[in-house]
C-alpha cells in the first residue's frame, strides 16, 4: 500500500496581524456606509473590528463612505494611517549618514 499525501490545509482568514509581513497592500471592496476597521490585529473578523481591542489603548478606525469604494489596507505595518495603506511599504528604510 502506497503512502498518501496529506490534504492541503485551507488558508486561515486574513487578519491584520497575520499579514503584516506582506509588503503590498490588500484591496477591500466596501459598500457605502460606516465601517469600523480593526487597528489592533486582534479581531476574529479580519479587517473588521469586533471589540477585541478593549484594554489595549487602541480604537477602531471609523471609515464613512458615501459610495461603494475599494480601499487599500496596510499589510506591512509601516503606514502612518493604519489600517489604511499610505504607500510606506515602498519607501526605502532610512539610513544613518554616519558609520
Amino acid at each position: 500500500m502506497e503512502p498518501t499525501s496529506p490534504e492541503p490545509l485551507s488558508p486561515e482568514p486574513t487578519s491584520p496581524e497575520a499579514t503584516r509581513s506582506e509588503t503590498t497592500p490588500e484591496s477591500l471592496d466596501l459598500p457605502a456606509g460606516v465601517h469600523h476597521l480593526c487597528s489592533c490585529g486582534r479581531s476574529r473578523h479580519g479587517w473588521f473590528c469586533d471589540g477585541a481591542h478593549l484594554g489595549t489603548g487602541r480604537i477602531a478606525y471609523e471609515l464613512r463612505l458615501e459610495e461603494p469604494t475599494t480601499v487599500l489596507l496596510c499589510r506591512c505595518g509601516r503606514s502612518g494611517h493604519f489600517p489604511l495603506c499610505d504607500g510606506s511599504h515602498g519607501k526605502a528604510p532610512r539610513r544613518r549618514w554616519w558609520p
